[in-house]
C-alpha cells in the first residue's frame, strides 16, 4: 500500500523506511526536515508491506526520490509516477529497471559508495563557504545535468532552505578571486553524510583539486562521527574515488521519463 504521508504519527516508520538505502534515503529525510508535511513545493508518500515500511519516496519538481527495501511494490510505484507526472526517479538499481520495463524512458547507473578507515590526508587550500551563484556557475560549466536539466532559481531554492537550516553544508575553492570547485555534504541522517556536487572547471582540473575537496568533505563528515557516502555518476568516476578511499556498496539507477 503507498499513501502521502500527512500523518505525523506515520514519520517514525517513514524515517525507518529512509535506511533501507543510505544516500537517497539520506536526502529523503534531509527534505523532511526541510519542508516538513505542509509545504506544496515537497511531497512525501510511505510504502507498506503487510503494515511494515517497505519505501519512502519524495516528490519535488518533478523528481521523485526513492529509499527501497526489496518489498516495495513496483506497481504501486509506477502508478505513483504516472499520476504525479514524474519525469525523473532516482532509487536503487533493481527497483529503477523494474520501474523501466513498467513505463519505458531510458536509464543511467553506477555505483553507491561508501569510505571506511581513518580520515585521509591532504588539505584543500583555498577551501571556504560556497555562494550559491558562484558554485551553481562551476557545476554548469562541468556537468551536463546540470546545463539540461536544472534552472538555477529553482535549484538555489532548495540549497538556500537546507543550508539555511544547518542540513547542508556548501564549500568552494577561490584561485586568484575566482571561484574554480565546488563541493558539498548535501545530505545527513544519523549515520551517514553524502556527498555531492564535487565539481571543477575544465581549465583547473587533472591538478588534483576534485581529490583534494572530496578528502575535505571525507575529513568534515567522519567529524561528526558519521559515515561518508556518495554517489558516483560514472564508473570512471568511481575509479577516481577508489583513490580516496571509497568502496562500492551498491548501484543506483536513475530513470528518465521525458
Amino acid at each position: 500500500m503507498l499513501y502521502p504521508l500527512t500523518d505525523k504519527t506515520r514519520i517514525p516508520a517513514f524515517v525507518q523506511a529512509c535506511t533501507f538505502e543510505r544516500v537517497f534515503g539520506s536526502k529523503v529525510l534531509t527534505a523532511l526536515q526541510a519542508y516538513g508535511l505542509s509545504d506544496p513545493n515537497a511531497r512525501f508518500y510511505l510504502c507498506e508491506k503487510d503494515g511494515s515500511p517497505a519505501a519512502a519516496l519524495y516528490l519535488a519538481e518533478g523528481v521523485l526520490v526513492v529509499s527501497a527495501s526489496g518489498e516495495a511494490n513496483p506497481d504501486e510505484i509506477a502508478a505513483l509516477i504516472r499520476q504525479e507526472s514524474a519525469g525523473e526517479v532516482d532509487t536503487h538499481w533493481e527497483l529503477c529497471d523494474l520501474l523501466r520495463k513498467r513505463l519505458g524512458g531510458r536509464t543511467e547507473s553506477s555505483y553507491f559508495m561508501s569510505y571506511q578507515g581513518e580520515p585521509p590526508e591532504g588539505t584543500c587550500p583555498g577551501i571556504s563557504t560556497g555562494r550559491l551563484p558562484e558554485a551553481f556557475n562551476v557545476l554548469r560549466q562541468s556537468h551536463e545535468y546540470y546545463r539540461s536539466h536544472l534552472e538555477y532559481n529553482t535549484w538555489s531554492a532548495g540549497w538556500a532552505r537546507r543550508l539555511s537550516l544547518g542540513l547542508s553544508e556548501l564549500y568552494q575553492v577561490e584561485r586568484d578571486g575566482k571561484v574554480i570547485a565546488t563541493g558539498s555534504i548535501a545530505s545527513e541522517d544519523e549515520t551517514c553524510g553524502v556527498i555531492a556536487a564535487v565539481a571543477v572547471l575544465p581549465a583547473w582540473r587533472r591538478q588534483g583539486l576534485g581529490s583534494e575537496i572530496s578528502r575535505f568533505l571525507t575529513r568534515r563528515i567522519l567529524e561528526k562521527g558519521k559515515t561518508p557516502r556518495l554517489i558516483a555518476g560514472y564508473d570512471a568516476v568511481a575509479e577516481l574515488y577508489r583513490k580516496v578511499g571509497f568502496t562500492t556498496c551498491g548501484r543506483w539507477g536513475e530513470l528518465y521519463l521525458v
